[in-house]
């Protein structure tokens, strides 16, 4: 029996601000990796989310995943 290749929806790349003007991925990794490398304290995936919504006034999705690399 052949395994069964689910194909969904592919992730559009982006994501929008408050004002609905579209920022990259890439853009946002840089944000994260910013926020990260200073000053050493413990971020999970819901204080970087809140981190980007109140300094950057991004509109995020609670299923908006961005892969590290």
């Amino acid at each position: 029996m052949e395994p069964v290749k689910n194909e969904g929806r592919q992730a559009p790349g982006y994501s929008v601000r408050q004002d609905g003007t579209k920022i990259s991925d890439e853009q946002i990794k840089e944000w994260l990796m910013e926020a990260l490398s200073g000053d050493g304290y413990a971020y999970g995936y819901r204080k970087l989310t809140v981190l980007l919504r109140r300094d950057h006034g991004l509109v995020i999705n609670k299923k908006k995943s961005i892969s590290p690399m």
